[in-house]
């Protein structure tokens, strides 16, 4: 891409960071809302609780913390670890698909430790403001 006098970071990089920051949030909110609806199907069905007590019992353990902090913060900050990870490995790669291979693993391990390491920082990050 260089030897055509395309920058790829603009062309690769930055619209995989832009989809994936904006698409992980949006899959953690329909994974919420899916989990959600599931714990009502049990509780009524199985539980034979009602939906109104479900419902009021759900609003009620919700904590506007937990919305923010694992809702809307740490899906973003998991998107730019993820893409970015993905793509630093996948433009270095080599040797054909065997490189792939190995650049996917390489890029899979290391953003997994990544989002354990930023996880624990966001986490400790909001215990500490809620406690001071």
């Amino acid at each position: 891409m260089r030897a055509l006098g395309t920058d790829p970071i603009q062309k690769l990089v930055t619209p995989r960071l832009l989809a994936t920051c904006f698409m992980l949030p949006l899959l953690t909110i329909i994974a919420d809302f899916v989990g959600l609806f599931g714990g009502w199907v049990i509780a009524v069905l199985r539980l034979h609780l009602g939906s109104r007590l479900y419902w009021n019992s759900a609003w009620q353990a919700l904590e506007w913390n937990d919305v923010a902090q694992g809702g809307l913060i740490k899906p973003l900050v998991f998107a730019v670890v993820v893409s970015l990870i993905g793509c630093f490995y996948g433009l270095r790669t080599t040797g054909g698909t065997q490189g792939v291979g190995r650049s996917t693993t390489q890029a899979m391990v290391a953003a997994t430790i990544m989002i354990f390491i930023t996880d624990a920082m966001i986490t400790e990050f909001f215990v500490s403001q809620g406690a001071g």
